[in-house]
């Protein structure tokens, strides 16, 4: 863990020199976002091809729940109790750019119904079969036609996400770049010394990716000391899954988030945790499903009512947050509450709840 402190110093030194050099905060945060959730993406084709599905499904629902809530609210509320740049606190509002946040979110939003479509096939499914007497009250397994139908119902669900998350790209990089640049950058645009960088974007980007292949081996060596715990029977499968891998995996990743915003980078800061969150919910889901289906796992989106629910409501409680523009340190203490429900839910939650 102590490895982890200086690599994350680098890492939020390099994310803040190549949002400097390509002059786009929400950008930078973004290739933040892609560098930590590559090493998701790792992991993911480890574990399908060990056919181990419900935890790539629980590490995948966990990473988009931790990011969205604990480290963005985290962000939101250290980053309103620091001195601004007037040396104030009372009445702090950090400003971002409301409509690139709001992009992010309804992105997200689509994500969420097209994960909550399959789960919603598969109980009604289940419950049809139970009233109609086709499967037994004490061993309540849907046959497997239906299940086949909602596999193909996934995959054709993540062939669309897939789609939806390459648009999404040409309209951020390209189509309306503008849209998400912060309120901070447009008042410097025309400042030759203001946004100044000392590292160019090449080797700020190079030094990101080095940065993170160091933080994904020290993230390995804490993991695997996490696991130690588990065998032990410290911790339940549910909430090591959801919450503990997710925070300890990413913790590198999270500081930097939380830094940004504590040097009134928001825009930085949502980059990396909305940011990473859409991607994983657009991209790295789908994919694993897409790759499911080429190597021959079920993998599916059916991630069980319960799960779905803790999404949903975590999605729009974010959304009804940033709506504004503007954040302040209640509305990050707010969604640091709203992950402790979720992890005391996961913590009493039975590795046989879906």
């Amino acid at each position: 863990f102590l490895a982890m402190i200086p690599l994350a110093k680098i890492l939020g030194d390099a994310t803040e020199e190549l949002a400097e050099g390509l002059r786009n905060e929400t950008l930078g945060g973004l290739l933040n976002a892609t560098f930590g959730n590559a090493v998701e993406m790792i992991l993911t084709v480890q574990n399908l091809r060990e056919n181990k599905l419900q935890t790539v499904r629980d590490s995948l629902l966990g990473s988009i729940l931790s990011n969205l809530l604990l480290v963005l609210g985290m962000s939101f509320c250290l980053g309103g109790l620091t001195r601004g740049p007037d040396g104030k606190i009372l009445g702090k509002e950090q400003l971002f750019s409301k409509e690139a946040a709001l992009t992010n979110m309804t992105m997200l939003l689509l994500a969420t119904a097209a994960f909550s479509l399959p789960t919603v096939f598969f109980a009604n499914q289940r419950q049809a079969a139970l009233e109609h007497g086709l499967i037994d009250h004490e061993d309540p397994h849907i046959d497997s036609s239906d299940s086949d139908i909602v596999l193909k119902i996934s995959r054709y669900c993540s062939i669309y996400l897939l789609m939806a998350y390459i648009a999404f790209l040409v309209f951020q990089l390209f189509t309306h770049r503008e849209v998400f640049q912060s309120p901070e950058e447009d008042e410097v645009e025309d400042d030759a010394n203001g946004g100044a960088s000392h590292l160019s974007p090449a080797f700020a980007l190079g030094l990101l990716f080095v940065t993170t292949v160091l933080v994904t081996l020290a993230s390995d060596w804490l993991v695997k000391s996490i696991n130690g715990l588990i065998d032990k029977g410290q911790f339940g499968g549910r909430f090591v899954g959801m919450i503990l891998l997710p925070i300890v995996g990413n913790a590198c990743e999270h500081a930097g988030a939380v830094r940004m915003a504590m040097a009134e980078k928001v825009d930085i800061t949502i980059g990396i945790a909305v940011g990473s969150s859409t991607q994983i919910a657009l991209f790295v889901t789908p994919f694993s499903v897409i790759l499911g289906w080429i190597i021959g796992r079920e993998m599916d989106l059916n991630f069980g009512s319960m799960d779905i629910t803790v999404m949903v409501f975590s999605v729009l409680v974010s959304f009804s947050i940033m709506t504004d523009g503007a954040s302040n340190w209640l509305e990050g203490f707010m969604l640091m509450v709203a992950y402790a429900v979720v992890a005391t839910l996961f913590w009493f939650a039975t590795d046989e709840v879906a």
